[in-house]
C-alpha cells in the first residue's frame, strides 16, 4: 500500500504515453516517404525504456521528497528527449 501512489502515477503516465505514441505512429504511416522510418520508430519505443527505468528508480525510493525529485527529473528527461531525441537518433541509425 505504501507504493500505491507510485503505481497509480506510472500507470496513468503509461496510458497517456501509449495514446500519444499511437497517434504519432499513425501520423508517421500517413506520410509517404522513400526512406525507412527506423529512427522515428526507435524514438517512439525509447519513451517506454525511459518510463520503465524511472519507474524502477521510483520504487527504490522511500521518502516522498526523493520521489518528487525523481518525477521532476523524469519529466525533464522525457520532455528533452521528445524535443531532440529524433534528431540525435537520425544520423546514428539511418
Amino acid at each position: 500500500m505504501k507504493n500505491l501512489y507510485v503505481h497509480l502515477l506510472n500507470v496513468t503516465a503509461l496510458v497517456l504515453l501509449t495514446v500519444f505514441n499511437l497517434f504519432a505512429y499513425l501520423g508517421l504511416n500517413f506520410t509517404p516517404l522513400d526512406e525507412p522510418l527506423t529512427a522515428e520508430y526507435t524514438h517512439l519505443a525509447s519513451f517506454y525504456v525511459l518510463l520503465g527505468s524511472f519507474y524502477y528508480l521510483q520504487l527504490q525510493q522511500i521518502s516522498r521528497v526523493k520521489f518528487i525529485i525523481i518525477i521532476m527529473i523524469e519529466f525533464c528527461c522525457i520532455y528533452t528527449w521528445a524535443l531532440f531525441g529524433e534528431g540525435v537518433l537520425e544520423p546514428l541509425i539511418e
